[in-house]
């Protein structure tokens, strides 16, 4: 019996297993590192992102939550920009343009939303807001909950599939257009030329947008559900 594996399938457990040994070595590196000495290499990269990541919790949670969701944000933004930028070294199948992944990747938010709501909001509290401002607003209540779950999967999935999709396209027309070129044949001369300059924005620099807007939004979403100071 042959099995099957889809190329997303494949994509996924890749970029899963390139983020985990990429930490797993951070890990290594940080274990090694003396705190008296200049940070350099890896061990500076990784105190850079913890700060920037540090910084940009802060902005929208207070410090009892931002320490626990600290981890999360930055495990989504190096998945999510990893997944989305892997078309760079070749990867047909970029995970973030399979709706499975990013709609697992939404769940996993919006259960992190309202379990810091009821957390620090308490259960009564929590259960009462369900039927603010009456007893009828329950079921608009209930979608509002959920709306963000179809709201961020399809951004981000849309955005990285509609990228893909136009890079394709293009291949396809500067193809046609490079056959018609005298001694160059089945070789496609403007795609050389062009797709550098068109994968540098539909792959990084929509990727690292696309990463920003999701984790924002993540932070956003929790910080709004807290008790305001």
């Amino acid at each position: 019996m042959v099995v099957k594996v889809q190329a997303h399938v494949f994509s996924i457990l890749l970029i899963t297993v390139v983020l985990a040994v990429f930490l797993v070595i951070i890990n290594r590196a940080l274990k090694k590192f003396d705190p008296f000495d200049e940070p350099k290499g890896l061990v500076l990269l990784a105190l850079m992102a913890v700060e920037t990541v540090d910084k940009t919790v802060r902005t929208d949670v207070n410090d009892e939550i931002f320490e626990n969701l600290g981890p999360y944000i930055g495990s989504l933004w190096g998945y999510i920009f990893l997944s989305s930028i892997s078309g760079l070294f070749g990867i047909q199948a970029v995970p973030t343009s399979n709706y499975s992944v990013t709609l697992t990747l939404a769940i996993i938010t919006v259960i992190l939303v309202e379990y810091n709501s009821a957390r620090y909001n308490g259960i009564k509290n929590y259960v009462h807001g369900l039927f603010e401002p009456v007893f009828l607003f329950l079921p608009m209540n209930l979608i509002s909950k959920i709306s963000p779950v179809i709201s961020l999967s399809l951004r981000l999935f849309a955005n990285i599939l509609s990228g893909g999709i136009i890079m394709s396209l293009l291949y396809t027309a500067m193809s046609f257009f490079s056959s018609y070129i005298p001694l160059i044949g089945t070789f496609n001369i403007f795609g050389v030329v062009v797709a550098p300059i068109l994968h540098m924005y539909f792959d990084l620099i929509s990727g690292l947008l696309q990463t920003f807007i999701f984790t924002s939004l993540t932070i956003i979403f929790i910080g709004k559900e807290l008790p305001q100071e």
